[in-house]
This record gives C-alpha cells, sequence and structure tokens, in this order.
C-alpha cells in the first residue's frame, strides 16, 4: 500500500508540474512526452494492484475452513455418542436385542437423536418385529429431519413388504433424490417398479445400481429382466 500511495504522489506532483510549466513559453511539454513519461508509473501501479490482489485471494484462501468430524456420532455429546458407538457395534455384530436397549437409553437421554430413531427401525425391521414399532422409529426420525434418507428407505421396505407398492416407490424415490450414489436405494426402486410392471423406469434405475455396485450381479440380471420385458410391453402395445 505504501509503494502505491508513493507512485500515485510522485504522478500526482508530475502532471502540476507539466500543468504549470506548460503555460510558459520557455518549457513546452508535449502530449507525446508527457505520456511517455507517465506510462512506466502507470504500469507500475497496475503491476502493483495486480500484486494485491493475488496476495488478498491467497489470504481468503488460507482462512481454515470447518471441520467435518472424523465419527458421524462424535457430533453428539460424549457420553451420547458412546452409547451409539457401542450399538453401533452390536448391531454390526448381529446383537440387535443388546442394540435395541442402547438406543433406548440413548433417546431416553436425548430425545431428538435421529441417529438412534433410524437405526431402531431399522432393527425392527432385521429382526422381523411388527412393522408399526419400525415405522413409528422411522417417522419419528424423518419429523426431526425430513432429509434423513435412511428413513425414506425404510419406509419404502415397509410398503413393499406390506405389498403397498406405490408407497414404497414413493419413499425409494425420496430416498434416492437425497442420494443418488446409494446402489441399494436405485435397486429397491427398481424393483418396487417392477411389481407395477413399470419396465421403462424399472431398467433404468436397476442399471443404476448396477453401475454403482458392479460386483452386485443380481442387480445386472433384475436389470436385464426389466429391459427384457419393457421391450415385450412395448411390442405388445404397438400390436394392439
Amino acid at each position: 500500500m505504501l509503494e502505491i500511495a508513493i507512485l500515485i504522489t510522485i504522478a500526482a506532483i508530475f502532471i502540476i508540474l507539466s500543468v504549470r510549466f506548460s503555460r510558459t513559453d520557455d518549457l513546452a511539454f508535449s502530449g507525446k512526452s508527457i505520456d511517455k513519461e507517465i506510462r512506466p508509473i502507470l504500469e507500475a501501479k497496475k503491476i502493483l494492484d495486480e500484486r494485491r490482489l493475488k496476495t488478498e485471494q491467497i489470504d481468503e484462501n488460507l482462512v481454515p475452513e470447518e471441520i467435518e468430524p472424523a465419527d458421524e456420532l462424535d457430533r453428539y455429546n460424549k457420553e451420547l455418542a458412546g452409547l451409539l458407538k457401542l450399538a453401533r457395534d452390536k448391531i454390526a455384530g448381529g446383537k440387535y436385542a443388546s442394540a435395541e436397549n442402547l438406543l433406548i437409553d440413548a433417546i431416553c437421554k436425548e430425545s431428538k437423536c435421529v441417529w438412534a430413531y433410524e437405526k431402531l427401525g431399522t432393527i425392527y425391521l432385521t429382526m422381523g418385529k411388527n412393522y408399526s414399532d419400525a415405522k413409528e422409529s422411522f417417522l419419528m426420525a424423518l419429523k426431526l429431519d425430513k432429509y434423513n434418507a435412511p428413513s425414506w428407505f425404510g419406509l419404502g421396505q415397509i410398503h413393499f413388504h406390506q405389498g403397498k407398492f406405490n408407497k414404497a416407490i414413493a419413499n425409494f424415490q425420496k430416498a434416492v433424490n437425497l442420494s443418488r450414489t446409494t446402489a441399494q436405494y436405485q435397486a429397491a426402486l427398481g424393483k418396487a417398479y417392477l411389481e407395477v410392471r413399470q419396465y421403462g423406469k424399472a431398467a433404468k434405475a436397476l442399471k443404476r445400481a448396477s453401475s454403482l455396485d458392479i460386483s452386485n450381479q443380481d442387480y445386472k440380471e433384475l436389470a436385464s429382466v426389466a429391459e427384457d420385458k419393457h421391450r415385450e410391453h412395448s411390442r405388445a402395445s404397438k400390436l394392439g
């Protein structure tokens, strides 16, 4: 900033002197000579301005961003996070009854714990308990966070098992909209479309699932089945 101020001052003095002496007969500065003298000063000012702008951009880039916790459960207080992590370990080990008790304890400590409600609903589905408990858990999670994709997916599974395929499609679609790169959501949507004979949409969702999880042979086979049925349905419609 000091360098720029000095250059501007010099330029101002030079212009004042040029104007002053241009009025005398002894000293006359042509417009061409004035431009020749001022041009280096203006160029130097331009260089300094560009350097200052780059420095400001670097400073902005150095502003630390908010760091996400390594473990999603660390956003909760230490005691609650400990309970949730233990429940997660139990779920991974297939000890669903123990996990259920831990999640209920967690909800007693924090009634707005979305993660606990969502996992509780998933456990109820996995354990084969009545769907009303699972549905209640997922709905509570969504009441607290309507962007919770696993809970929309869970509701879709309940409706699918109950034969309510249109409702299942609506729920699976919401899960997909929130997490388009989750192969499981795309596959579930495709299977639900198969049930209502919307083979084109089924094929699209199942091919997407297959591309997201290339090692899953079931997705590939279902996508192939959906495509075949779509072609057959299209031919039948044209003949009809």
